[in-house]
């Protein structure tokens, strides 16, 4: 990445188990993909409701050329903080691979045609 990563923890104390399991994962974002210009992460938690509790939302958004991949994702049923952050960085892989295929230039290689020659 050319700019540091970004972590941003909203209604929540900085956590750092979550910040190093962040860093982890945005590190293999970068094996992906080497032209990743920057990503920035923000985890929180949302409105507390007495049925589900806290509410952990991922939002990530990743720069590369010509681009910004950015997913957002929550559990709708609660769930923990470390699997929305799992899941959201799985959604961001499966964007960044999409957009490496999309730029990679596929080359046809093709059998050398041979002509029968008939005298």
């Amino acid at each position: 990445m050319d700019r540091p990563l970004e972590v941003v923890f909203r209604n929540m104390k900085p956590s750092a188990e979550l910040e190093a399991d962040v860093c982890a994962r945005a590190a293999r974002l970068d094996l992906l993909n080497k032209h990743i210009i920057g990503c920035r992460v923000t985890v929180e938690l949302e409105n507390h409701t007495h049925k589900t509790g806290y509410i952990p939302k991922v939002h990530i958004e990743v720069e590369v050329p010509g681009k910004s991949i950015t997913v957002n994702h929550k559990h709708e049923h609660g769930g923990d903080t470390l699997t929305s952050i799992r899941e959201a960085f799985e959604a961001a892989a499966k964007q960044l691979q999409e957009y490496t295929a999309r730029k990679t230039p596929h080359l046809k290689h093709h059998e050398p045609v041979t002509s029968p020659i008939t005298d």
